[in-house]
């Protein structure tokens, strides 16, 4: 047999050549595997992460206040025990047998020497097998090696290496140096594209052009004009590329890019981090909206439906999921109260100290879902493996930190790949990088150029390398051994006649940076006219797209192309407006204040929400930050309400409201108790201990009486549409319901916002809707009338004049016209005539949408001010309606109507 090896030959393809019999091509890898099958020394294959286990065992052993890795150690055990693990297999892959070199060696040998004198086990890895072969090789066992034919000299080798070499020769293996070449160089040209699909585009077309001097016409030319001796090295994921190639009918290479961020690689991190207290709430709802969460789908729905209500665990809503959870099909209450215990009722608390067995028996039953899981998805298969190593890594250990644990998922979860298209069979050879190039071709295409950087080594102290000397153990530089790439990658340009090297400004809209290996290429190449500057001739060599086609022929790097001209097509903006036919079932089934709102402001927005019911992906369910406030606010003033009124008391004591902060805490606001957020509760606390304290004190002194938080009510709107009479109930709940003095009901809206002037316009400039709805909702009206025919002649002490109020709970602050409230200012509308004019915007709306228009009003409203029209709400106030304001801010369409990004 003979043996091709090199030091970056471990993926090389084999040779092609007729020549090519018998003979194997090998990097480090494959030939320290095939002289220990020679050897008969063989070994099981032990996981990275198994040996970097033992190695903090090692270390633990060492341990002590005056050890030099004792502070690092401290704090994270696992990637301390991973540096210095790969210091020591550096050292033991270029001949170290754990001798302390004489001297004064630093306190990184001398704790690597005598970590590697403790009696604890350690599996060996590559570098083992390395340092093991110069000693194997001393049997007279046969190797059935006739000759080894090196890439690159001998004396490019590290010096264990040289030594193996040596062992060989001595044992009767011819040892072949590579000749001298005096090939030419081959002819580079670099494609500079902006982006990865400009580059694409025209590398598809490249490949598709086929041999030098093809007159194909371009997107036409398939695998039978492809030329017969073309290489791609592809440095880079193929997902852009693969698109183009498929579209000019050309085999598709099928890289994906590898990341450790796919549903499946997620299963294992997720599940791990929200088994720990407290709650974090994001966490879980990615985790429980998983494409494939072990979580059965419609439990997981009616758990993010509980987070959505509560952004927290263990409280009412959570409660009311488990119960549903209970009723489903196949499901029972033991069922749902496992997955309380998982994810609410037990979970792990660091500071009270957790130790493995702990966690293993959490991960019990992810590794029974995913047992099962995997019959039916197969792919599922390797999460379970990794979780099983996971969980016999991890079982005996006494004690486990959370960083020590996602050290550990880390190394268990792997990167992978997924390209959105599987590899097809072609004509070309496939490489990773230039220097696999041993056989001849005519051209070479070299995508991902940028990303082909040299690998990292460790970086050593001199004084480190010259006490290791000492005892024969040479440690190559990392300099040498980047040289020893590039001299190979110019030595490999030489097997092609025609290179060209696509290059991007930007991947994934970031800046890239260049690749030093171009300015070895380019100064290989012959003297131009360019001058002596190597800058000068790289931008000789390259060339970007648009001057790649003149006079409607397309050419690039010696392949050229027929371009025939095709008409343009015109990206048009979705309509503002939908002519439909009469739509009856768009007439709303209920409304709510938020619906009425979106109603009246974009009509667009609320037939896609409530009749093509599109919603936003479940992993956005979980609220947080001044909506998840918000919603804590609120339930903080309604479960205070209640204890007061059970004890007929109207105002709290601030030790009731701090005692009832910490309940509600980990049910609704669970984020807040997160590592790193106790500055920001704090604050929190402070400030609704305050103006929660502020509301009851100065609600009492108005003169009002809370009769109920959140109270519900359901009354029925009517409406004239096409001269029929349509009833439209309207449902919702009322934040703040009492009385005053004077017998009239009180309607109390609380908010949290970053500013109070909004809330503060609206009431002064008589448009504060929500609070005109809720004294409608409140009122008692005999006749019933409360259609848009009827005047602002109701009777207001209906409850049209009883006090109305937004609180706002972060500036502690009322924004209301009654003078118990702090009101100064007198609104521009009362509340009966502002509803008025919401009735009849309401039936114009809905009239629109019955009728089957369906508008985006901001849009409409913008073309009509360009072309010197009225302002919509100038046309709201001309026919006496309300003019809702578009809800474009919070709209989760406007990518839908074309307001907001690339319509195209």
């Amino acid at each position: 047999m003979r043996v091709e090896f090199g030091w970056f030959l471990d993926r090389a393809p084999w040779s092609f050549q007729s020549g090519g019999l018998n003979t194997v091509r090998v990097g480090r890898l494959g030939f320290v595997a095939l002289l220990q099958t020679r050897l008969g020394i063989t070994r099981p294959e032990v996981a990275h992460l198994v040996r970097v286990n033992q190695y903090t065992a090692r270390l633990r052993a060492l341990d002590s206040s005056s050890a030099w890795f004792s502070t690092s150690f401290a704090v994270d055990p696992w990637s301390t025990a991973q540096d210095l693990l790969y210091a020591r297999d550096d050292l033991v892959a270029n001949g170290w047998d754990g001798r302390l070199p004489a001297g004064h060696p630093s306190n990184l040998l001398q704790t690597l020497a005598a970590a590697e004198a403790v009696e604890l086990p350690l599996a060996p890895a590559l570098a083992d097998d390395v340092a093991g072969l110069t000693a194997a090789l001393e049997t007279p066992l046969p190797l059935g090696i006739s000759a080894v034919a090196l890439q690159h000299p001998r004396s490019s080798f590290p010096s264990i290496w040289q030594a193996i070499l040596g062992k060989l020769e001595v044992r009767g293996v011819s040892i072949v140096e590579p000749e001298p070449t005096a090939a030419p160089p081959p002819r580079i040209t670099v494609l500079h594209a902006e982006t990865e699909w400009e580059a694409a585009e025209h590398a598809a077309r490249w490949l598709g052009a086929g041999g030098s001097g093809n007159a194909g016409a371009a997107g036409t030319a398939g695998v039978d004009a492809m030329a017969a001796s073309t290489a791609v090295v592809v440095s880079h994921q193929t997902n852009v590329l693969d698109h183009y190639l498929s579209a000019h009918g050309l085999p598709r290479i099928g890289i994906g890019a590898r990341s450790r961020w796919r549903a499946q690689d997620q299963v294992i991190p997720l599940f791990m981090e929200v088994i720990w207290g407290p709650a974090n709430v994001q966490l879980l709802s990615e985790f429980l909206s998983l494409p494939v969460s072990p979580v059965r789908r419609d439990a997981g729905r009616e758990l993010l439906k509980a987070l959505k209500a509560e952004p927290g665990t263990g409280g009412e809503a959570w409660s009311a999921a488990l119960q549903a959870i209970a009723e489903l099909p196949d499901f029972d209450r033991e069922q749902a109260s496992e997955l309380d215990e998982l994810f609410s009722g037990n979970l792990l608390i660091e500071h009270h100290g957790v130790s493995g067995t702990q966690i293993a028996a959490k991960t019990e039953w992810l590794a029974k879902r995913l047992d099962r899981l995997v019959r039916h998805r197969p792919g599922l298969a390797s999460t379970y493996a990794q979780l099983q190593t996971l969980i016999a890594l991890i079982s005996g250990l006494p004690l486990v930190s959370r960083t020590d644990l996602r050290r550990m998922i880390s190394s268990v979860v792997a990167e992978t790949t997924n390209p959105l298209a599987t590899s097809e069979a072609s004509d070309w050879l496939r490489l990773e990088h230039l220097t696999e190039l041993m056989d001849p071709v005519d051209d070479v295409l070299w995508w991902g150029f940028q990303d082909a950087t040299a690998p990292r080594t460790r970086r050593w102290d001199r004084s480190d390398i010259e006490s290791l000397s000492s005892v024969g153990v040479h440690l190559p530089s990392p300099e040498s051994l980047a040289m020893l790439q590039i001299t190979q990658t110019v030595q490999a340009s030489t097997r092609c006649r025609n290179l060209l090297i696509v290059q991007t400004a930007q991947q994934e809209g970031e800046p890239t940076e260049n690749n030093p290996l171009l300015e070895a290429l380019v100064a290989a190449q012959p003297a131009t006219g360019s001058g002596p500057s190597l800058r000068a001739q790289i931008r000789e060599r390259t060339v970007t797209p648009v001057q790649l086609v003149q006079n409607n022929r397309w050419a690039l790097a010696g392949r050229s192309a027929r371009m025939a001209p095709v008409d343009p097509v015109r990206v048009a903006p979705p309509p503002p407006e939908f002519e439909l036919e009469p739509r009856a079932d768009f007439a709303p089934d209920a409304l709510s204040f938020s619906q009425l709102g979106n109603l009246l402001g974009c009509s667009l927005a609320w037939v896609l929400d409530k009749k093509m019911r599109l919603r936003p992906a479940d992993a956005d369910s979980a609220p947080s930050g001044n909506t998840m406030i918000g919603i804590f606010a609120h339930k903080l003033v309604e479960e205070l309400h209640h204890d007061l009124s059970a004890q007929l008391r109207a105002v709290p004591t601030p030790e009731e409201i701090d005692r009832k902060i910490d309940k509600l805490l980990p049910h609704l606001a669970s984020e807040l108790l997160l590592p790193g957020q106790s500055a920001r509760l704090k604050n929190l606390r402070a400030v609704l201990s305050s103006n929660v304290m502020k509301f009851f004190t100065w609600v009492s002194a108005a003169g009002i009486t809370i009769q109920d938080v959140e109270k519900p009510f359901e009354k029925f709107l009517e409406l004239t549409v096409d001269g029929k009479q349509m009833s439209v109930p309207v449902r919702g709940s009322i934040d703040v319901a009492g009385i005053d003095g004077e017998g009239r009901p009180a309607v109390i809206d609380l908010k949290w916002s970053n500013r109070d002037k909004y809330r503060v316009e609206e009431v002064r400039e008589g448009k504060a809707l929500q609070l005109a709805l809720y004294q409608w909702a409140l009122a008692e009206d005999p006749a019933g009338d409360v259609s848009e025919t009827a005047p602002a002649a109701r009777d207001r002490s209906a409850g049209g004049d009883g006090p109305a109020a937004y609180y706002l709970l972060k500036q502690g602050t009322f924004a209301s016209t009654h003078p118990g409230l702090g009101g100064s200012a007198t609104a521009a509308e009362g509340p009966d005539v502002l509803w008025d004019t919401a009735v009849k915007a309401a039936t114009f709306s809905v009239s629109e949408v019955v009728q089957g228009r369906v508008t985006a009003t901001p849009l409409v409203d913008t073309a009509r001010e360009a072309a010197g029209g009225e302002t919509g709400e100038a046309r709201a106030i001309a026919d006496g309606r309300f003019y809702g304001k578009p809800p474009c801010r919070f709209c989760r369409f406007s990518r839908l109507c074309g307001l907001a990004g690339d319509f195209s």
